[in-house]
């Protein structure tokens, strides 16, 4: 019992940690280049992590045909399913659209697609 209190306890720290520093940046207005690949978005703890989950995900779903519509739609759902980190997910998705439907019709990995955009380290 005590050790589930405990491990609550340290999630729901980290939530609040990873919101707080969401809220910092969006604050400070700190627009990151994209093209740099060390961008502030690759030190928030779970964005990279949440990329690789949501591009395996969906280079599984995506057949080698897709549109590009038919990829943003389902990229538009993909957050749906990662729990806590949804917001994070939702936020990454819409500020790299159009360069994940690019990269999801390529070859390259989940990691690969990650580091491409910055937000893993390549």
């Amino acid at each position: 019992m005590l050790r589930s209190i405990i491990l609550v306890t340290l999630l729901i720290s980290s939530v609040c940690a990873l919101h707080l520093e969401m809220h910092k940046e969006e604050s400070n207005g700190n627009e990151t280049d994209e093209g740099s690949g060390d961008t502030k978005t690759e030190q928030l703890p779970g964005v990279c992590w949440a990329c690789k989950w949501a591009m395996k995900k969906l280079k599984k779903q995506i057949s080698n045909g897709a549109t590009s519509d038919e990829i943003k739609k389902k990229l538009s759902m993909v957050c749906d399913e990662i729990g806590f980190l949804k917001s994070m997910c939702m936020k990454l998705v819409n500020k790299y659209t159009d360069t994940l439907v690019e990269e999801l019709s390529t070859t390259d990995d989940a990691r690969t697609i990650c580091a491409n955009i910055g937000v893993c380290k390549k």
